[in-house]
């Protein structure tokens, strides 16, 4: 069928021997052609004689045989002039992914405006530059796991959450320019003038803290736990500054 079909009915350019005549070798090597593959091929050896346990071996492909004959074929990320092995886009190989992934998932964006609100209208506390800088203080303190207004009990060691930290933004520049800029995102020099513009008129005076937990917690315990441990400190810290 595949002789009549390209030998006798395909346009002009018909086959004019014995279509099984024609042969050619593609010669791919398997997982030898990709550096990556082939360090992860030692690797998984080094591994295997360490524990005395079968690990990634790619030769376990159809008994030695490569499987397929593909051509491995790197991978250019999407408007960039980057290029990778298809390999270092897993995420489990990727430490920029489990970045991206822990950053999102330890971090969350509190408003202050309700807390100040109540702190001064129902406590008759007084809240300015001032008392916000002392508060930002004793929150970063606080929020890696560090005992604030209870008794010094168990506490985090600061090695271990030393990516934990917390800072503050708001569309009001009298404000910001008061506050102690370790604690400041500073909006201006986050965006260009026009799209700072925006969004500093979108917030206006309110002022909302971005609170990002230690990633060790975030990967230990569910994604509730991020809220919780933010939630918990931030009281914590409310009632220790005022």
């Amino acid at each position: 069928a595949m002789e009549k079909k390209y030998g006798e009915e395909w346009g002009s350019n018909q086959q004019s021997d014995d279509i099984q005549a024609t042969t050619a070798k593609y010669l791919r090597l398997g997982t030898a052609q990709n550096p990556r593959k082939m360090e992860m091929a030692k690797i998984g050896a080094e591994i295997q004689k360490k524990r005395g346990l079968q690990a990634y071996d790619p030769m376990l492909h159809l008994a030695g045989i490569p499987l397929g004959q593909r051509q491995l074929t790197p991978y250019t990320l999407g408007g960039t002039d980057i290029v990778c092995d298809g390999d270092d886009l897993h995420y489990v190989n990727n430490a920029a992914m489990q970045q991206e992934w822990d950053d999102i998932r330890r971090t969350c964006v509190v408003g202050m405006d309700l807390a100040h609100e109540t702190l001064e209208k129902r406590l008759g506390k007084e809240v300015t530059p001032e008392t916000i800088n002392y508060y930002l203080e004793v929150l970063n303190h606080a929020m890696p796991g560090g005992a604030i207004v209870q008794e010094h009990m168990v506490e985090t060691h600061p090695a271990m959450v030393d990516d934990c930290y917390v800072k503050v933004f708001t569309g009001d520049d009298s404000l910001k320019d008061e506050l102690d800029p370790q604690f400041v995102i500073d909006i201006d020099k986050m965006f260009r003038p026009d799209h700072a513009a925006q969004i500093k008129a979108s917030i206006g005076k309110s002022s909302f803290q971005a609170v990002h937990i230690p990633t060790v917690v975030s990967r230990t315990a569910d994604g509730g736990q991020t809220s919780r441990w933010m939630a918990m400190q931030v009281g914590m810290s409310f009632i220790s500054a005022y």
